[in-house]
């Protein structure tokens, strides 16, 4: 990494391996605090914060006239679908949504100032909690909204698994605090900040790939989640009734795939040599081996076709997102991937002061 101070990205040459050039940018490791990207995040005015509260205080103001939660994350309505809808209800545009000649700002400079305003939040929630676990002699798991379920889930599956995310601003939340570390605390431009990710080896957060990736999630519908997660709107996902329905029918449809993929399929050599006459009473041993063994086969299948892997990760509306999607198409997804429902293979993101 390149420490000259009088560097700047403009220096770099696309057209020779200057254009890889890698200038150290102040994050919230080396500077400690969220401060710098707030103050630097102002308009041509010079003068107006655009820190995580007054984003959120912003937010109070449109919020009323956008779609739900569940629309929001299904349709991904466009910037400019959602700027027109706010201007003509007579309401200020708030300045993720305006242009750079109206003293706008980039959609994913405002999450990360929201993002990083909770990362330092956490971080310091996190300390809070070492000191009284320390004194108290809790274990981690105690401090879980679901009690010891996540200690269950790695003792169950011998440490592969861990418990699923069900709501989408956890899981937004999640992406960002891998890599909260390396984000800057100056305003870049998108293709910056991606590179400023790729190049300390971690993955890129849906919202902040390329647009014409088709895994790119809109970093300004990412932003109106995160805020309407703040509002409580969304976590009707996190209600004991809602989580009730759809684990039982996540577990109805496991249960179901494993009788017609598995069972069923040690049943169809069984039953399908008695229909052809290949089995009678002197052979029926060597033709229950033979189901057992397909049985066997069955289930490796299944278990490479359903169980979570880290590569799932990385898509809200995918297999490991069914909760983002209307009633009718969640029930789909969740039957497509009851096995998703519960658990994931990445282990969940966790504040940290320093590059890992």
């Amino acid at each position: 990494m390149i420490h000259n101070s009088n560097l700047s990205y403009d220096d770099g040459d696309n057209d020779s391996v200057d254009s890889n050039l890698d200038i150290e940018i102040p994050t919230i490791t080396t500077t400690g605090s969220v401060d710098a990207l707030a103050t630097s995040a102002t308009t041509p005015l010079g003068s107006i914060k655009y820190d995580a509260a007054t984003i959120r205080q912003e937010f109070r103001t449109y919020q009323a006239i956008l779609p739900h939660p569940d629309q929001l994350l299904q349709e991904q309505h466009s910037f400019t679908y959602l700027r027109n809808k706010i201007a003509e209800s007579g309401i200020e545009i708030p300045r993720f949504l305006k242009y750079k000649f109206e003293g706008g700002i980039k959609p994913h400079t405002a999450l990360c100032c929201l993002l990083l305003g909770e990362y330092e939040t956490e971080l310091k929630k996190q300390q809070e909690r070492k000191k009284n676990n320390k004194k108290q002699k809790k274990y981690k798991y105690d401090n879980h909204p679901w009690g010891i379920y996540p200690f269950l889930v790695r003792i169950l599956s011998f440490g592969y698994f861990y418990s699923q995310m069900n709501n989408p601003a956890d899981y937004i939340r999640d992406q960002f605090f891998r890599v909260a570390h390396v984000i800057p605390t100056q305003v870049v431009p998108s293709n910056i900040l991606r590179q400023k990710i790729k190049n300390k080896g971690l993955p890129i957060p849906n919202y902040f790939l390329d647009p014409d990736d088709p895994r790119q999630f809109p970093p300004h519908i990412a932003l109106l989640v995160m805020l309407q997660d703040g509002e409580k709107e969304s976590r009707k996902l996190d209600s004991f009734l809602n989580r009730l329905v759809f684990s039982s029918f996540a577990l109805i449809s496991l249960l179901l795939r494993i009788v017609l993929e598995v069972i069923g399929g040690a049943g169809a050599i069984w039953g399908g040599a008695e229909v052809v006459k290949l089995r009678n009473a002197d052979n029926a041993d060597l033709w229950r081996w033979l189901s057992i063994g397909v049985g066997v086969l069955c289930y490796a299948r299944f278990v490479t076709l359903n169980a979570p892997y880290k590569e799932d990760e990385g898509d809200i509306l995918g297999p490991a997102g069914p909760w983002s999607l209307r009633l009718s198409l969640r029930l789909r997804a969740v039957c497509d991937h009851p096995f998703h429902y519960f658990v994931r293979a990445l282990p969940p993101a966790t504040a940290k002061k320093k590059v890992a």
